[in-house]
């Protein structure tokens, strides 16, 4: 298409203005790590972050968004792709050209309908696997039961003891201000959840914030700072729990360990030189294939090189660590999708498992997945069983030239349109099937 979109634009005139990317992001009012996503054109940006960063740059508007309708292409390339309905995509620019009205209008509804949908897909996580409102419902219900015994016995009770009448009232009373603590715990939960997005609420959501916070990236922990980790936990304010801090300070520790295996920058000419798949790289730096994996999800963003999501799990389901990418979200508390090479890696431990994927908006993936022994036990012993997968966005022709077949997956089967799944669980929000 020959345009150049606005990050990309933004990092030549910063650069060329000798800022640094922290000192921009400073003066913006956003993270480093936020405006770094919108230079490598992984966020979209608009109203009064577009004007900051135009009059910082001491740039007219019209500079950075010369050509910006690249990004409009995107969208509605991404509406074409997840429509039942045939699409002359190859004309999308003329579209844009001719009625950029109703192209503008597309691209809303289609931008609205991605945040809907990735709305409905935090709450129904939320709502299902949030361990503190499945505990305070469980609290509410037994405090409800409880109360509607004792006001039963007290109603069809012809005559009770003083005595008696006095201890079954002191029971409602008792579970009545217990249902009012619990009451008013989840308002002021839901009231915190309401105030933002970086709000967190979960000793895993603090991690995440944490991770992302860092884009995923340690420098320090690179050049091997000794206390690094400590400075780290202690200066982040999204860490607020004790057991949010021991997560970390487990991942922290675990990458300070691959990065002394696998030393990024010969890791990283290893990648550009092309052809090196993930048992290959192991086997160069004499590391197993999970380390690669991490290696590979917390690279620094280089546009010579793809991103990488990664999802870990245990032998029950239980989410350890993930980084998501656009486009392929991974749920916080487990119960993803039965199809995910995640799980079928499970069957067969010590034996890579790959799979072309697709999203049900049309997203292609490729995906690599590994599960592993961490403590093998004794003869008849405990096994303690590891999976992984590593994945990233890929052209059509790259999954037909991996595998013969490509599998469609979806999140999670509560917020999955696909009809006759074979391991569907429960009915999808979005569907009437029974």
């Amino acid at each position: 298409m020959g345009r150049t979109l606005i990050g990309s634009r933004i990092r030549e005139r910063r650069e060329a203005a000798g800022l640094k990317q922290a000192e921009l992001a400073r003066r913006a009012g956003i993270s480093p790590s936020y405006l770094n996503l919108i230079e490598h054109n992984r966020r979209g940006i608009a109203g009064k972050v577009l004007l900051g960063i135009a009059a910082i740059l001491e740039l007219e508007l019209t500079v950075l968004t010369e050509g910006a309708d690249s990004a409009l292409v995107g969208v509605l390339q991404s509406a074409a792709a997840g429509s039942s309905v045939p699409v002359e995509t190859e004309r999308v620019e003329e579209l844009i050209s001719r009625f950029p009205g109703w192209a503008q209008l597309i691209g809303q509804l289609q931008t609205q309908a991605n945040q809907y949908e990735h709305t409905v897909k935090i709450l129904s996580d939320r709502l299902t696997h949030d361990p503190f409102l499945s505990e305070s419902l469980h609290e509410m219900l037994s405090s409800v039961t409880a109360i509607r015994a004792t006001s039963g016995i007290l109603v069809q009770a012809d005559s009770m003891e003083p005595l008696q009448q006095r201890r079954f009232q002191t029971n409602i009373n008792e579970e009545s201000g217990r249902l009012s603590d619990l009451s008013r715990a989840m308002v002021s939960y839901f009231d915190e959840l309401s105030e933002g997005e970086q709000t967190t609420a979960t000793p895993q959501d603090e991690v995440e914030a944490f991770l992302q916070h860092h884009s995923f990236h340690f420098p320090t922990l690179e050049e091997g700072i000794t206390g690094a980790i400590e400075i780290l936990i202690s200066a982040s304010g999204n860490l607020v729990s004790q057991s949010s801090r021991y997560i970390v300070h487990e991942v922290l520790h675990q990458y300070c360990e691959d990065a002394r295996k696998i030393p990024l920058e010969n890791f990283v000419k290893a990648l550009k030189e092309g052809g090196a798949t993930a048992p290959r790289l192991a086997q160069i730096f004499d590391v197993s294939v999970d380390a690669v994996f991490r290696r590979l999800a917390f690279l620094p963003s280089l546009e010579e090189l793809p991103s990488y999501g990664l999802i870990v799990c245990d032998g029950t389901g239980a989410v350890l660590l993930r980084k998501p990418l656009p486009g392929f979200a991974l749920p916080r508390y487990g119960s993803a999708c039965g199809l995910w090479p995640l799980y079928q890696a499970m069957t067969r431990p010590h034996a890579m498992v790959t799979a072309s994927l697709e999203t049900p908006e049309g997203r292609l993936f490729l995906g690599d997945a590994l599960a592993s022994y961490q403590a093998p036990g004794a003869f008849g012993g405990t096994q303690v069983v590891r999976s992984s997968m590593l994945f990233r966005t890929a052209r059509r022709e790259e999954v037909e030239a991996v595998t013969p077949t490509i599998t469609k997956v979806g999140l999670s089967c509560r917020i999955c349109p696909r009809n006759n799944c074979a391991v569907r669980r429960e009915p999808s929000i979005h569907t009437d099937q029974p």
